[in-house]
């Protein structure tokens, strides 16, 4: 069963043109991965049928791995349907050339994820509507942003509602998009690690250096290192060479326990 979860950070709901671009891609994807054997669950979230409230940027997430705002609003349910999933998808309307503010919000109050590499051997899907411009450059910056977190990019792309192509309206456009996308997601869901781009090799090696010094540094003086570094200890994320490799252990070890 390939688990889908997508969230359409726009407060239009079942009226949104990024709902409903969700909701076409998924059932062009069912299509073709029943047709290779494999069944779907898909589930789609709109903004406006959740409570969020902004970071306050106590920095308790990187440090206790605790956001004490969680048990305020909607936030833990939306982080455990992702966590749940095997493909993300993400979308947003493209609001004065960037994302919408609630899809910035998302990704403020899940940015430690990032140093955990939390979705890791997870599909992710980025897409954009839009009236006629940045479409494609915000959807690639979402990609981007959710890339840090270990997630296998299968596509990031946008749709237009007005001048550019693919148009929303326009089916005889949108279902070779839809077919194309679906391909890519199949594939990506089988090898994960074929969709880990240079970008975020470059990040984990980084990143790992950062980790050695600051357990270093957290022995050194006698304090208890953040949590962000425990969990990675935890998982031995950085005893793979890359990440590449790491997304193939974390698919694999998954596998056996879904068997």
């Amino acid at each position: 069963m390939i688990k889908i979860f997508s969230f359409v950070a726009s407060c239009a709901g079942n009226k949104s043109h990024t709902a409903r671009y969700s909701d076409e891609l998924a059932e062009t994807f069912r299509q073709k991965a029943e047709s290779a054997g494999e069944s779907v669950n898909y589930e789609r979230m709109t903004g406006d049928q959740i409570d969020m409230k902004f970071c306050r940027s106590c920095n308790s997430c990187f440090v206790k791995g605790v956001c004490p705002l969680d048990g305020q609003d909607d936030m833990a349910m939306l982080k455990e349907k992702i966590l749940a999933s095997d493909v993300l998808f993400f979308g947003s309307p493209v609001y004065l050339w960037e994302m919408s503010g609630m899809a910035k919000c998302v990704l403020d109050r899940i940015s430690y994820w990032a140093h955990r590499y939390e979705l890791a051997g997870k599909v992710g899907v980025f897409f954009t509507t839009t009236s006629s411009s940045y479409g494609q450059e915000i959807a690639d910056r979402m990609a981007q942003l959710f890339s840090f977190m270990g997630i296998s990019i299968a596509h990031s792309g946008a749709a237009f509602l007005n001048s550019g192509k693919p148009n929303i309206f326009l089916a005889e456009q949108m279902k070779p998009a839809y077919e194309e996308i679906s391909d890519k997601i199949l594939a990506a869901y089988r090898h994960p690690e074929n969709f880990i781009n240079q970008f975020q090799e470059d990040g984990f090696f980084g990143r790992k250096v950062i980790y050695g010094r600051a357990m270093g540094w957290a022995k050194y003086v006698g304090t208890a290192p953040w949590n962000e570094h425990i969990v990675c200890e935890e998982r031995g994320v950085f005893k793979y060479p890359n990440l590449k490799e790491y997304v193939k252990a974390v698919t694999e070890q998954s596998k056996e326990l879904n068997l």
